[in-house]
């Protein structure tokens, strides 16, 4: 696919995201309700009134088959092209007031991220990003940061609901946050990596992680310089990301 086709695509997941994220700033009763509540997940109005919005966009204007948070597939899964979305990143956030949430929309091809949009409609912060293309935050090109060791560098990472909480594995954890400037959780992973794509922070990490919270911006962060490391497996199963400037001395 060449750059002008690309560019269209971009196009294409940027007006839908816009979309969803003006619906959603708006923040009446029936996007902020509760409709669904399972162990630690929360599902709101939101959620799907906003995957309606996108997937109409999307449907209208390209082919390719979608993965989307809230109705898996919608058209048939093939080995080329495919749009992965997250209407609203950040669900419990949202619900709870919280101004850190954001619509995340990818264009992928298998695990490879191709392009990206995650758009911060609190602040109306629009990433956005082709892989081996160039990076912007609102029209501005951006750039991952120049950090090369950890004890200077912010960590970015989460705890989803299907994180591993046994003793050795949060032992690990705290022992790699030691290592850091400093730690930030702010549960909203598309966010998180879009922070690295812009030099805001210099390492995302996370395990059992769902691809459509990180697809969009793994895609950012590879427009603006950086490198992505994704375990591969089917596409609606939980993976372990990684997402940093590429110039970190890890140990």
């Amino acid at each position: 696919m060449n750059s002008t086709q690309m560019e269209h695509l971009l196009s294409l997941a940027e007006k839908a995201a816009r979309e969803a994220g003006r619906r959603l700033r708006e923040r009446s009763d029936s996007w902020t309700s509760i409709v669904v509540q399972k162990g630690k997940d929360i599902k709101l109005g939101g959620d799907r009134l906003a995957e309606d919005l996108i997937l109409e966009i999307l449907t209208g204007g390209s082919d390719f088959p979608i993965l989307s948070e809230e109705r898996g597939w919608v058209g048939a899964p093939h080995d080329g092209l495919i749009w992965i979305i997250d209407p609203l990143d950040g669900s419990a956030n949202y619900a709870q007031g919280i101004p850190l949430c954001a619509v995340s929309i990818a264009l992928v091809d298998g695990t490879q991220p191709k392009l990206g949009v995650i758009y911060d409609f609190n602040r109306d912060e629009l990433y956005l990003g082709i892989a081996g293309g160039s990076a912007s935050l609102n029209g501005a090109a951006m750039r991952v940061s120049s950090v090369t060791e950890q004890s200077r560098g912010v960590f970015m990472t989460g705890l989803p609901a299907r994180h591993d909480f046994s003793d050795d594995s949060l032992h690990a954890l705290v022992s790699d946050m030691a290592l850091w400037r400093k730690v930030r959780m702010i549960g909203t992973a598309s966010l998180a990596i879009a922070y690295v794509a812009s030099g805001k922070a210099d390492l995302y990490r996370e395990e059992n992680i769902m691809f459509w919270d990180v697809a969009a911006g793994c895609a950012l962060v590879l427009a603006a310089g950086g490198a992505i490391e994704i375990t591969q497996g089917p596409l609606d199963e939980p993976k372990a990301v990684a997402a940093h400037n590429g110039l970190l001395h890890m140990r």
